[in-house]
């Protein structure tokens, strides 16, 4: 019996009760539709120990050959990481392997997901990964570069509110330099 099925003859719901409900879940239906096919699909792809997650970063961990992968599941035809706020990217630098977009529109492929950025969200996470990793020098050479500096500064509200909250970081001074 499918589940429409059941909860016609279980709750007594009319056709038109059914229709208003899948009418008012179908995005909801859509995302876990979408999730189950991804799932499939990085199956396909040989990743293993394959578990959704419900993390603003990503929606998906994976893990193949001995690494795991962080991945967001994306069904637009638009550019998928339009959206990623600079505070998303601030979380996605502090994941510990590597975070992947699956499109699946118009055939799913699986792409690095630092590599489809836009080039300023693209030197934001470099920025952060930095940060993330303590290498104080490499921050430094990094933000040397006129281009980088001027838009890691961009984003000094971001910085500055995020780095607030790591200990020891927000009164280094090449934080005071770009924000």
């Amino acid at each position: 019996m499918n589940t429409l099925d059941e909860l016609e003859s279980e709750y007594n719901f009319s056709d038109e009760e059914l229709e208003y409900a899948l009418s008012r879940a179908k995005g909801i239906i859509f995302g876990f539709a979408m999730e189950y096919r991804a799932r499939r699909i990085l199956e396909e792809m040989k990743f293993t120990n394959i578990r959704s997650v419900d993390m603003p970063t990503h929606d998906i961990e994976a893990d193949k050959e001995g690494q795991t992968f962080y991945i967001e599941v994306k069904a637009t035809k638009r550019s998928p990481t339009k959206e990623y706020s600079a505070y998303k990217i601030a979380m996605i630098a502090t994941l510990d392997g590597p975070h992947l977009t699956l499109l699946m529109k118009p055939e799913p492929i699986l792409l690095v997901t630092e590599k489809i950025l836009s080039e300023p969200k693209r030197i934001l996470l470099r920025f952060f990964k930095l940060i993330y990793e303590g290498k104080t020098e490499d921050i430094l050479t990094f933000i040397e570069d006129t281009h980088n500096r001027e838009i890691i500064s961009s984003y000094g509200k971001v910085i500055k509110n995020v780095t607030s909250r790591m200990k020891g970081v927000d009164d280094l001074d090449f934080i005071k330099l770009v924000t």
